[in-house]
């Protein structure tokens, strides 16, 4: 009787057909089995390859399954294929040829997927930025004003049309900044730091880790996932990280390296922080959202201890104050930096130059800064 139930089922599975593996593929696509989704996909491919919504979600589970970027790509070339107008497989085809190196096939992918469905929010950004880091800062306003149009009130697309328009604001919107980085939490380590060339991090680390003593309290501002904490793990110290993305915060919780993490904007969580209470701030790579410091420098100096370090990169700016630029980053001038000190208490150890990340043919410049607060602890402004 065993026998003849288990006969009867394998005769149900092998009559399925390929809308069936489709639907149990959906099923494991939406919650996340991204292993099983893929090979009920591939089922339902063996029995009908001219489903293009099935070579879509198959390219997304080759993505999240992180396999080599041309398998998800040749996925997306048969979802168009057979469905021109899928305006989706034509935005995550053009990320793919993107991530392979091929720039000028994105272009074209993106711009099929604006034309098949001018609304939709990432073709928009994708193809606005990929466009700005080519230079071509026109159609990137273009993009971004494309894509507010349709998303009214979007933060991602407000600040990125007021930094191709030219128009500098204090800082980016909490909802870019959270957005942006939720996106890319679980690629973002690799992308930065193995493509990128980015050092900034261990940089700072070097910066301090002389002056840090075993059981030092540390606050890594915007910590993301984390690799300040990491090289900051020789000295033994107490870190707490701040950023506001939850997806960034849960990568940094599985280093070890924190003794806390906080979700939050990070002047807000650093008033709710004793005074003098922290023997070291480092900050990598995090004013590119904020132009505007003075708030960050006076928080700052008031949970540092006297002699206390304050270590952070910025992009750099040869004059004025700050900049919001054509890339929705801020930069800020050393004569800025200086003057913010001067009025927290903050004493300038170092200030040097540094690429801070490879971009386009070149380099990202910037500036590396140390400050100490005064060994009196004394503040001339802040509370």
């Amino acid at each position: 009787m065993e026998g003849n139930d288990m006969q009867r089922g394998e005769m149900r599975g092998a009559a399925r057909s390929a809308a069936d593996w489709l639907a149990e593929g959906i099923a494991h696509y939406e919650a996340q089995d991204w292993n099983q989704a893929g090979a009920a996909l591939e089922q339902s491919l063996a029995l009908d390859p001219r489903q293009a919504e099935a070579w879509y979600r198959l390219g997304n589970v080759r993505e999240e399954q992180g396999r080599d970027d041309r398998d998800a790509a040749a996925c997306f070339e048969n979802a168009v294929a057979l469905d021109p107008a899928h305006a989706r497989a034509w935005n995550n085809l053009g990320s793919a040829q993107q991530r392979l190196g091929h720039g000028e096939l994105a272009l074209g992918s993106y711009r099929k997927a604006m034309q098949t469905d001018p609304g939709l929010a990432q073709a928009c950004l994708n193809l606005g930025r990929l466009a700005g880091t080519r230079g071509d800062h026109a159609l990137a306003a273009e993009c971004f004003l494309t894509g507010l149009a349709h998303h009214p009130g979007d933060p991602t697309f407000e600040h990125l049309s007021a930094a191709t328009a030219g128009r500098s604001t204090a800082r980016a919107p909490e909802g870019y900044v959270t957005n942006l980085f939720d996106s890319v939490a679980q690629k973002f380590e690799h992308h930065l730091v193995e493509e990128l060339e980015y050092h900034v991090p261990k940089a700072l680390a070097k910066l301090v880790l002389p002056e840090l003593k075993t059981n030092a309290c540390v606050i890594d501002l915007g910590c993301g996932t984390g690799l300040v904490g990491v090289a900051l793990a020789a000295a033994g110290a107490k870190i707490i990280g701040i950023d506001l993305s939850t997806r960034m915060l849960e990568i940094a919780s599985r280093r070890g390296a924190y003794a806390s993490l906080e979700i939050g904007e990070l002047v807000e969580i650093l008033a709710r922080h004793p005074a003098e209470s922290v023997h070291a701030v480092l900050a990598a790579d995090v004013f590119i959202y904020i132009g505007d410091l003075a708030a960050v420098f006076t928080a700052v100096a008031r949970v540092l201890a006297p002699q206390g370090l304050f270590a952070f990169s910025v992009e750099g700016l040869e004059g004025g104050s700050y900049r919001l630029q054509p890339t929705g980053r801020y930069a800020q001038s050393p004569g800025y930096l200086r003057a913010l000190a001067a009025q927290s208490g903050l004493v300038e150890r170092r200030l040097e130059r540094t690429h801070i990340r490879r971009e386009a043919l070149g380099h990202a410049e910037g500036w590396l800064a140390l400050f100490a607060r005064s060994a009196g602890g004394t503040q001339s402004t802040g509370a």
